[in-house]
């Protein structure tokens, strides 16, 4: 059986003895798993933990890459394994997901493929979610995150391609702008820790310390955070991904243990991600579709109508599956519902609407834009539609530990983890950064400092070796007492 505990582990074995001469250890550690390495029970945390604030790292345990490994090996061995028809079924689920849920409902037919979705079950591919007797192909189920992406349907949207026209929207904000912004927001947030009020704005001396962090005059000296037209909508995004929370209690805000992969990879994938987010549920497995029509226009624009037809012919089933009832297919339904024909009339109807829907909300994020019957990708959505940011110019780190960031050098994850490792001395076309040790001890809680150097390392055309050693040396000194959270043990 396996069970989470928390560790306390002292670089030294002699720090026992010093620990032990400032409070007392019993009942508050367990046993000994190495002579530096002990259980912390629940009372270290509650009673110990706060004496020794600011001298004890908190780190939350992070996934062994080999096991992480051998589990993706038996998931592809175990896929390899289904029927082609069960297959179809899983990959209907991860296309039909959002946040590793998906509805039985959105993604086969509860009758018809019942035994798909058991065998499915029966593997551990996908896990019911609280079901009662007779609901096990309707409700929701979670699915394996380790599960490899289904592939990718092969569209081909040339035919809707075309010249763009005069009467295109303007471009809305830009989102890649918007998320760096949202990455820089978040390294402030959790070196600020700032509160609401209790009319939920962000208090004016929060917002003044975060002004200053984020090295922005007019927000340092006014603390206007919501009325700020740069971080006010940044913190908005921060939102809409999830990303930040407020403590009930205390009313401080707080950083989804989850940014980091959300912000992972390219820019344009932390854009896809805050596109699903932003999607409805039965919206969001359009987005591969769009994606390709304006990858397909490249420079030029895409015919709604054509598109339309395109896609029906090439992928009727994209929103929802058809459901056979006496011998028709049918649209998905409730029990007391009448079932609506699974038909041309049906797309017009349904599906037509949902796409115009989902058109919208990309011209409202600024990455299309959009006349009668035609979109168009803006800059930022023909990078996104290509999936990649483009060439990165170098930072340059100096042996004075100054980071300058020159525009479009990184990506927005690379933005966080800059900006949580040092503090921001100007911000404008070019950014200035230092690095100092609160910031490495911050991201220490869920790094390791090989991550941080090989970032510096790819970014940068030479890494000053003083820089390096001032690095190790802050680290050993933050982690000369460390409590990790969420070790995983066997009994």
């Amino acid at each position: 059986m396996t069970r989470s505990i928390s560790v306390l582990e002292v670089s030294d074995p002699a720090l026992w003895e010093r620990l032990e001469a400032e409070l007392p250890l019993e009942g508050l550690l367990g046993e000994q798993l190495s002579p530096t390495r002990r259980v912390a029970l629940p009372a270290f945390e509650k009673q110990a933990l706060p004496q020794l604030q600011g001298r004890v790292l908190v780190r939350y345990a992070r996934r062994d890459p080999a096991s992480l490994q051998q589990h993706q090996g038996e998931l592809l061995a175990a896929i390899g394994r289904l029927p082609p028809r069960t297959r179809a079924v899983l990959h209907s689920a991860q296309r039909h997901a959002l946040d590793g849920v998906v509805v039985g409902i959105h993604a086969w037919d509860p009758i018809l493929d019942a035994h798909h979705v058991r065998a499915l079950h029966g593997a551990a591919l996908i896990r019911a979610e609280g079901l009662g007797e007779g609901e096990h192909t309707v409700g929701r189920y979670h699915l394996d995150p380790d599960l490899p992406p289904p592939p990718e349907v092969a569209y081909d949207f040339a035919e809707a391609a075309m010249d763009e026209t005069e009467d295109l929207s303007p471009p809305g904000p830009g989102l890649a702008g918007i998320l760096h912004d949202a990455a820089s927001l978040a390294a402030a947030l959790d070196a600020v820790a700032p509160r609401r009020t209790h009319k939920g704005s962000l208090g004016k001396v929060d917002a003044r310390n975060l002004g200053r962090r984020l090295a922005d005059p007019s927000l340092a000296e006014d603390g206007a955070f919501e009325a700020h037209p740069r971080w006010g909508l940044a913190l908005r995004a921060l939102e809409a991904l999830g990303a930040v929370s407020m403590d009930p209690f205390t009313r401080t805000l707080q950083l989804d243990l989850g940014l980091d992969q959300t912000l992972s990879g390219e820019t344009t994938d932390a854009i896809e991600r805050f596109v699903h987010k932003l999607l409805d549920r039965d919206l969001h497995p359009l987005v591969p579709a769009l994606r390709a029509a304006l990858r397909a226009a490249g420079g030029g624009a895409v015919d709604q109508v054509i598109f339309l037809d395109l896609l029906r012919e090439q992928h009727r089933d994209v929103l929802f599956p058809a459901w056979e009832r006496e011998g028709q297919p049918v649209y998905p339904m409730l029990e007391d519902e009448r079932g609506r024909r699974y038909d041309d009339d049906g797309w017009e109807l349904v599906e037509t609407r949902l796409v115009d829907r989902a058109l919208r909300l990309l011209a409202r994020v600024g990455l299309v834009r959009r006349a009668d019957g035609v979109f168009a990708a803006t800059e930022d959505g023909r990078h996104w539609a290509e999936s990649h940011d483009g060439p990165h110019p170098p930072i340059w780190v100096s042996s004075d530990l100054e980071i300058i960031v020159p525009p479009g050098a990184l990506t927005a994850w690379e933005r966080f983890q800059i900006e949580r490792l040092s503090t921001c001395r100007s911000r404008d076309v070019t950014d200035r950064y230092r690095l100092d040790r609160d910031g490495l001890r911050r991201w220490l809680a869920g790094h390791d400092l090989d991550e941080a150097l090989d970032l510096l390392r790819r970014r940068a055309p030479g890494l000053p070796p003083n820089v390096v050693e001032t690095l190790q040396s802050w680290d050993r000194a933050a982690r000369q007492i460390v409590l990790t959270r969420g070790q995983l043990v066997e009994d």
